[in-house]
């Protein structure tokens, strides 16, 4: 049986030669001969995280039918990548129209609502802004700085966090750079248009002595050496940071200090580099460290520089360039580069005539600049020019900036001759000595009579507009001061009561206490030109005399000369706190009755004195500053009660009684 058995289940096989092979052993066939097994390429997420076999039926797997379970499926890695793209591109052009409208509608109607703007296009593509509405504020993701807090987004912030703060803030620096990064490693853009800004927008305007066009075309195209440099540019950032405050607080100048530090430790690099440089920007960068150099106390210093600026610039020639010949001009129309240059020659002489007046320093021009601006031209150019006091939007002046220039520069030609003239006298005026001081009382008065309505401190409180007037009043001051303390009691003409000069430096000195009150009510003392202190000390130390409880009018002016003193002390150097005490030492001095004092002055000067002023302060003076003051306390003071001193003899004799 075994036998048959074996031989019924073996096949037998003969090979074509003869050998016997391997026999192939049947297999059974297939019950589903038409079915084939199905492999998915992608699980669904669910039986991938079970880790089960899924069909990879769509909608629905089998499994997530059976089980009752949401079924999704991720995709690959490729796909997912498409999505993505599809999705960004998607973004992009919805954003780009939200953008657009924005921008429009901004241009139409600066009141629009970007937030109504959103949710209509929030309509059409809802799944595209769900990032944008879940954000904590369009106007937070706008401004943010990454690299300083000393910047437009500071403010900002500090605005939103303080609803007391009513006044709008500028959507963006009226100055606004891109290449910071070719000049200095120290800020980026966003800092750089913000100081830059603050700059240009409080100190320039006085005097005008940076081209911000040219400045910014150099700047932007890396242009060395001729209206730009890494000095210049440094030095301008520096001022900025003694004009920026927190909005909230802003007395608070912390980040703006360390900042300063950086940025003054890069100009001493700097200047010891390009000193010897005969090119503009090195001239100009003198004569601003000139006047850095005052602010810290060290006026023999400062004033060395802004005079040894003054003297090269003339001798370099850059006043005397011929005019550019253009086709179609009018005969006495400048070029920009003229217009330019004139306003330059301005400054820089306006600067050195004051510091002539002041420090009693011999001026290095022998005439002024010629003047070419026509008054058309600088009407012309005045048109639609704004001022804003950023960072604020509002109040918006017109400030006729070249009309203003125009004036200036011949007030500034008649500074120069007063100070030239007090630096010849040695002794007693002489009769031709008083016939010249009458002259030039008349131009002076002459010039003031010419102002047109526009520029007059009751139509127009620009800050430069108001300084020029200080500066008017200032020199009629500076003018009766030497007469009074120089003109002998009679002449033989018998013309001596032929002007009163102390009437007239009276009432200089009160339309100085009004324009002080008015320019604190139109703009505070956040950022102010640095000029200011000159003012404040004339005042301040006037107002000390005048506590007689008659006209309240002087505690205003003394309590906002000390607050406004106080204010720059905290971004400017020593001689802020140099003028506090000497204002201080003035009011000691007259005694007036503490009822008349006002609060803010007695408590700053009680600060001063506990945290701010020290035997250091007063060993580093090195101050020519001259101090005018009244020590009668009569309505109108009698001719001999003048007296003017250096603020370092002052405040040292002073401080030893």
């Amino acid at each position: 049986m075994s036998g048959t058995s074996s031989d019924n289940q073996k096949s037998t096989f003969t090979p074509l030669n003869g050998v016997e092979g391997k026999v192939a052993i049947p297999r059974l066939p297939n019950e589903h001969p038409g079915i084939h097994p199905f492999r998915t390429t992608s699980a669904c997420s669910a039986c991938r995280e079970k880790k089960a076999k899924c069909d990879g039926q769509r909608p629905r797997c089998l499994n997530c039918i059976q089980l009752d379970r949401v079924c999704t499926y991720t995709g690959s890695k490729r796909d997912n990548q498409k999505l993505q793209l599809h999705s960004l591109q998607r973004k992009i052009e919805v954003y780009e129209a939200l953008l657009g409208e924005i921008i429009a509608q901004a241009t139409i109607n600066e009141r629009v609502s970007v937030n109504n703007i959103i949710k209509k296009h929030f309509t059409a593509s809802p799944e595209v802004f769900s990032d944008i509405l879940a954000s904590e504020s369009l106007t937070k993701h706008h401004v943010q700085v990454p690299n300083s807090k000393v910047s437009l987004g500071q403010m900002y912030q500090s605005m939103s966090h303080n609803a007391k703060l009513k006044r709008p803030i500028t959507k963006d620096p009226p100055v606004r750079v891109n290449s910071i990064k070719f000049w200095t490693s120290i800020v980026e853009n966003d800092t750089a248009s913000h100081l830059l800004s603050f700059y240009f927008t409080w100190e320039n305007p006085t005097w005008n002595l940076i081209d911000l066009d040219m400045f910014l075309q150099d700047l932007e195209t890396h242009y060395p050496g001729r209206y730009c440099s890494r000095l210049l540019v440094h030095i301008l950032l520096f001022f900025g940071c003694s004009f920026s405050y927190r909005l909230n607080r802003i007395t608070d100048r912390r980040e703006e200090k360390g900042l300063g530090q950086k940025l003054y430790d890069q100009i001493q690099l700097l200047w010891e580099n390009d000193k010897g440089s005969p090119d503009l920007p090195t001239i100009q960068s003198g004569i601003l460290l000139g006047l850095l150099s005052c602010t810290f106390g060290v006026d023999r210093l400062g004033t060395q520089f802004i005079m040894n600026g003054a003297k090269f610039y003339l001798q370099s020639g850059y006043d005397t360039v011929e005019r550019c010949s253009e086709s179609g001009e009018e005969e006495n129309e400048l070029s920009s580069a003229e217009l330019s240059q004139e306003m330059v020659s301005w400054a820089i002489f306006d600067i050195q005539a004051l510091a002539s007046q002041v420090y009693r320093k011999v001026s290095h021009w022998p005439v002024p600049p010629p003047q070419r601006c026509s008054a058309q031209q600088a009407a012309r150019l005045d048109e639609d020019m704004e001022w804003k006091p950023y960072p604020f939007d509002l109040p918006v002046f017109r400030p006729h900036y070249y009309t203003t220039l125009r004036y200036r520069s011949a007030l500034a030609a008649i500074v120069n001759e007063v100070a030239a003239f007090s630096l010849r006298l040695t002794g007693t005026m002489t009769k031709d000595d008083q016939e010249y001081c009458y002259k030039l009382y008349n131009r002076i008065v002459t010039w003031k009579a010419s102002l047109p309505p526009a520029i007059l401190p009751e139509n127009n409180t620009t800050p430069h507009i108001l300084c020029l007037h200080f500066y008017y009043q200032a020199t009629l001051i500076s003018l009766s001061t030497l007469f009074t303390t120089k003109a002998s009691p009679i002449t033989d003409s018998g013309e001596q009561n032929k002007i009163d000069f102390d009437h007239v430096k009276f009432e200089a000195m009160e339309t100085i206490g009004s324009l002080i009150l008015i320019f604190k009510h139109r703009h505070g003392w956040k950022s102010i030109p640095i000029v200011m202190l000159h003012y404040f000390c004339l005042a301040g130390v006037h107002a000390t005399s005048q506590l007689d409880g008659h006209n309240p009018k002087w505690a205003l002016v003394l309590e906002s000369c000390v607050v406004g003193l106080w204010h720059m002390s905290l971004g400017w150097g020593r001689l802020c706190k140099a003028f506090l005490r000497t204002i201080e030492l003035v009011l000691k001095s007259n005694d007036p009755d503490p009822s008349l004092v006002p609060i803010k002055v007695t408590s700053i000067f009680k600060h001063l004195n506990s945290d701010m002023w020290s035997a250091t302060d007063v060993a580093s003076l090195s101050a020519d500053y001259v101090v005018q003051r009244v020590s009668s306390k009569a309505n109108v003071p009698t001719a001999g009660s003048v007296s003017h001193q250096t603020v370092e003899d002052l405040i040292r004799a002073m401080e030893n009684l």
